[in-house]
């Protein structure tokens, strides 16, 4: 594997939601992470730049169609349907995998009860033909969202669900992904998330999950860099 001169672009649409821990993960393997910082007014180009290897989308407390909030959300799907045009690797959490729906396609909408919090993700039986999720059973994931995806792109494949949520990861074509929740996060990042509390947060009905994020952050770890890093492999050629 190679990948030296190959650029990641992180789009974070918030300040409190860095790459963080997927960003480490994937430098360790030689890549550079560019972060894009959207919510303080870096312009998102509407096509992916010759010189980007990848997509990463980020989270973010605003909804994926709140252009009256954060006006930059229609370049960031323009960009993300020129990705997939285009065959360019996308990975997309949370807020960034329903703007990859949204962008192709699909729909996002409100969840009847939020996920704030450690949950468990269920393997689809499409996952075993997968290069990413082919995992059996049940995989912790920290959870922080109130919209979800509702239906997934035309083509999509579907790969995880949860008792809350149906459409926790699914892929587009063959190397681009999304995920529902959090796998860039550890305590600290919770801990700055509930000094900033969203609207997500505050209808959960929780006080406080920092705890509960925490006591398994080093299961979290354990599960997800071998995941997000095999992505960084996939993508490498």
């Amino acid at each position: 594997m190679n990948v030296t001169g190959k650029t990641i672009l992180a789009i974070q649409n918030d300040p409190t939601d860095p790459p963080h821990l997927a960003g480490r993960w994937l430098m360790e393997l030689g890549y550079t992470i560019k972060i894009l910082r959207a919510y303080d007014g870096e312009v998102v180009p509407t096509e992916v730049p010759d010189d980007i290897h990848a997509l990463m989308p980020l989270g973010g407390h605003m909804g994926a169609m709140d252009d009256h909030v954060a006006p930059w959300l229609p370049a960031e799907r323009a960009l993300l349907k020129n990705a997939v045009d285009r065959d360019v690797p996308i990975f997309a959490i949370c807020l960034g995998a329903q703007l990859l729906a949204a962008a192709t396609g699909g729909e996002v909408s409100r969840a009847q009860q939020s996920e704030i919090g450690i949950y468990s993700i269920e393997a689809t039986v499409q996952s075993a033909h997968d290069p990413l999720f082919n995992f059996a059973g049940s995989l912790p994931v920290a959870q922080w969202h109130e919209d979800y995806v509702s239906r997934l792109p035309e083509g999509a494949t579907l790969l995880a669900s949860s008792e809350l949520c149906a459409n926790q990861v699914y892929r587009v074509g063959s190397k681009s992904y999304a995920v529902q929740f959090h796998p860039e996060i550890d305590a600290s990042i919770i801990h700055t998330w509930e000094e900033n509390a969203d609207n997500a947060f505050l209808e959960s009905g929780k006080s406080s999950v920092e705890a509960e994020v925490a006591a398994v952050e080093s299961d979290l770890l354990a599960t997800w860099k071998p995941i997000v890093q095999e992505w960084g492999r996939l993508i490498s050629y």
